[in-house]
């Protein structure tokens, strides 16, 4: 059968396909194929007629191979053995194959239970490697070099072959370990325990689990310390695990990026010569799949491969996975393996024609000096504000890639809101065709991480006529299986159609890159609710520019200096305190109320307070003018504002022109989202730090009708108790970019054009009048920790957006 059930079956499940074993390891090799999902559907095919499924020998295939069940397919018999069952359940193969969406909806469900993986079991190996590099007095970093060197070993003993992993230095590394020990070791591996009942195939654990194993390996090299005196190993320091300089990629995502990228190459099948390059290579997932995809893809042109990575032990790791898959296959042009240790962001990058990585996701906040300037000199003028080492990694990725080339990246999600790559992002569009865009939510695909993820493939256009406008978009939510059937559909369905899970845990589709290019975020909206907003406008919706004038606070220019505490302020003889009005801060609006008053200097609006010249000032307000203005006369005095003929004691910008206005408002901070607006309703705050939102329209009364329209004070409760509400929130994401802590930019720029209901027209309804008043009611004492106040303002809100349209969010 020569693995045609396995491609048929491939097709039809969106897998990919890749050989369980390659020539020299078995009879037949091209009877036994691996099937490779997204998530957890996985698992190794035998097509033959020998009843295989009885020997335990295929367990320790399966297990070997990190995959849960082999299933064996013979003319009348399907079979399917879980590695951690002690025999395999059969099936007549008319049965499997009149119910096949059932069957494999059956091996995904049906995990392992056990917690003995071979994962493990290597990496226990890896500490064993670790302790004799001790005994040998070898420097700790040396460990990897070791358990490499070790692996392979036990390799060409397998094969019963010579020379290709076994090199003089590897045979030098083990020599230098205690004799003794290494020979434990092997007998540990040859073993069966009721602990360990499985053989150990070394090749088929670095064929299909080295992703896992190495990344494993590599981060406790990181996470501990070598071992002490006795042997063993130091206990795992306790602090919090970042991405840093180690890079961990699950193989399923660096095997669809790998996919959908070089999907993107023109006429690859005719192509010469390939340049792949991972610029962040970690431990080499990326170019293992991509080596994997070329295969399947039928790639005959010479092929070069380059991988730089900053950690020594990664890149002997990458190294080592890299040669052992050009061993498995190699193209007719053969293979050149670049993979070096290198800084991408310092030492000049050779031009690709594909780039793929997982770079490092690291906060600005979490970047040394020397990183910072290195994001720094690679974004320039992209950057705008504290951006994540990763988007340096993407620019120069873009720099180095050939015209007609393709860059496939794993991204953190926040950078498709994050408002510092706002330039950045619009960078990627001016210089690329961006042709799929993913935002992936769940959060444990990362093992030592919890990040949640997104995915950016762009090709480098050679013409116009490489610009097709449109791009793949994919969202998954926070579902185990989400991301995992997402990818599957991806691989199966058409580039232009549609698709989205029954239970609306992903969605596929595409999308116009002006969609992106007239928004501030990449926060990706489907087609359904592009409708659904367009819907609520046309029921009588509004944008919110319609409804409130958003309005920045005013700017001191020195908060130290113009700002006081409550205790301050008391300080102050009465006779000064006149020349202050109550202020607000960030931190003053908590909860959805006002809790914190400051005291802003604001000799503004009322000619009584009107200080003409510095001696005015010195006499009214003479302890403030000794305690906080004269020690500050020389930073005020060179502010840019006092050129625009203003005194050195004069706010930098006072906004007068409205902040004296005596309409009720609502005031919400900067940086804010449920919680983070509050009301004004006597006008009697000047913001500093944060919006105010004045209404644009009157009270008024509806004419011949009689209806009275709700008085300004009410709309202005039942708005503010609608914005504080998470469906609000839900609706803000689609328009505001996220910042640090997983806020909202409040900034006009961004909300003026957020839909919302629009109160004083349904407030003439008296069904929707009803809901309007009880919204009010709640926007008058909101109580954000109750959760009977929340669900009641998320029901209401619901309503007057319509239940249907949250359905689509």
């Amino acid at each position: 059968m020569t693995g045609e059930v396995a491609q048929s079956w491939a097709e039809r499940f969106g897998l990919a396909t890749a050989p369980l074993f390659e020539r020299g390891e078995t009879d037949r090799p091209q009877d036994h194929t691996v099937l490779l999902d997204g998530g957890f559907g996985s698992f190794a095919m035998s097509e033959t007629e020998e009843p295989i499924w009885r020997d335990p020998q295929i367990a320790s295939w399966a297990w070997s191979s990190n995959l849960p069940h082999h299933v064996t397919v013979s003319d009348t018999v399907v079979a399917v053995r879980r590695w951690d069952s002690p025999r395999a359940e059969e099936f007549s193969r008319t049965s499997i194959e009149t119910q096949i969406e059932p069957f494999y909806e059956y091996l995904i469900t049906d995990r392992v239970r056990s917690t003995r993986r071979v994962v493990d079991h290597v990496l226990q190996l890896f500490k064993g490697v670790r302790s004799l590099v001790a005994d040998a007095g070898m420097q700790d970093e040396r460990s990897i070099d070791v358990f490499l060197a070790f692996l392979g070993t036990l390799i060409e003993r397998e094969k019963e072959a010579d020379g290709v992993y076994e090199t003089r230095t590897a045979a030098e590394l083990l020599r230098a370990l205690p004799p003794g020990g290494l020979d434990a070791l092997m007998r540990e591996i040859d073993q069966r325990t009721s602990l360990q009942a499985f053989r150990l195939f070394p090749s088929l654990a670095v064929r299909h689990a080295g992703s896992d194993i190495f990344q494993e390996a590599h981060f406790e090299l990181i996470r501990t310390p070598g071992v002490d005196l006795f042997g063993y190993s130091g206990l795992a320091e306790s602090r919090a695990v970042t991405r840093g300089g180690a890079h961990f990629t699950p193989a399923p995502l660096a095997r669809s990026i790998a996919e959908n990228s070089l999907a993107q190459i023109k006429n690859l099948h005719g192509r010469q010569e390939l340049t792949v390059l991972d610029p962040a290579c970690g431990s080499g997932a990326f170019l293992q799949e991509a080596v994997r995809t070329l295969r399947r893809m039928g790639y005959a042109g010479r092929l070069r491969l380059i991988g730089r990575d900053i950690s020594p032990a990664a890149i002997a790791m990458a190294r080592f996975v890299v040669n052992h898959t050009v061993v498995d296959w190699s193209p007719d042009g053969g293979v050149v393996v670049d993979v070096e240790a290198a800084d991408s962001l310092e030492v000049p990058l050779p031009a690709a024609d594909v780039v793929v990585m997982n770079p490092p996701f690291m906060a600005w906040s979490a970047l040394e000096p020397q990183q910072r300037d290195q994001v720094r000199t690679v974004l320039g003028a992209r950057q705008q504000g504290r951006a994540d080492l990763s988007m340096a990694f993407v620019t120069r990725a873009l720099d180095v890639l050939n015209d007609g080339g393709v860059l496939g990246a794993l991204l953190p999600a926040s950078l498709l809101t994050l408002q510092a790559a706002q330039e950045w992002r619009r960078d990627i569009i001016e210089r690329g065709e961006l042709r799929l865009l993913a935002s992936l939510g769940e959060y444990g695909l990362f093992a030592h991480a919890l990040v949640q993820v997104s995915a950016v493939v762009v090709s480098k256009p050679g013409g116009a006529e490489d610009r097709s406008g449109l791009f793949r978009a994919i969202v998954s939510t926070n579902s185990a299986d989400a991301t995992g059937n997402a990818l599957r559909m991806l691989r199966r369905m058409p580039e232009q159609d549609q698709a989205e899970s029954p239970d609306g845990s992903w969605r596929i589709f595409q999308l116009p890159v002006d969609k992106l290019q007239t928004r501030p975020t990449w926060r990706i909206t489907s087609p359904k609710m592009e409708a659904a907003l367009s819907r609520l406008l046309e029921a009588g919706a509004s944008a919110m520019v319609d409804l409130f004038e958003v309005r920045q606070g005013v700017r001191t220019g020195d908060n130290k200096a113009f700002l006081l505490d409550q205790v301050q302020y008391n300080a102050l003889p009465p006779r000064e305190r006149r020349f202050f009005r109550r202020a607000i801060m960030n931190s003053s609006i908590q909860d959805g109320k006002i809790k914190e008053t400051f005291w802003v200097f604001y000799p503004y609006g009322d000619p009584e307070l009107a200080l003409i010249d510095e001696n005015a000032l010195r006499d009214s307000v003479p302890t403030f003018f000794r305690k906080n203005l004269e020690p500050r006369r020389a930073s005020l005095s060179t502010r840019t504002s006092v050129g625009n003929n203003l005194n050195w004691w004069d706010l930098s910008r006072s906004r007068v022109s409205w902040a004296l206005d005596e309409r009720p408002r609502i005031i919400s901070k900067y940086f804010g989202g449920t919680g983070g607006f509050a009301i004004d309703l006597r006008a009697e705050y000047i913001t500093v730090q944060g919006f105010a939102w004045l209404p644009k329209w009157e009270d008024e009364t509806s004419g011949e009708d009689e209806i009275e329209v709700l008085p300004s004070i009410d709309l202005i409760c039942a708005y503010s108790a609608l914005m504080n509400s998470g469906k609000f929130a839900k609706v803000l994401e689609f328009y505001s970019p996220h910042v640090a802590g997983g806020q909202f930019d409040l900034s006009p720029r961004y909300v003026d054009n957020v839909v919302v209901p629009n109160l004083v027209e349904l407030a003439r309804d008296q069904r929707a009048g009803r809901l309007i008043a009880r919204l009010t009611s709640l926007g008058r004492e909101p109580r954000l920790s109750d959760p009977d106040w929340c669900a009641a303002v998320d029901r209401i809100a619901a309503e007057l957006y319509g239940v249907d349209f949250f359905e689509e969010v």
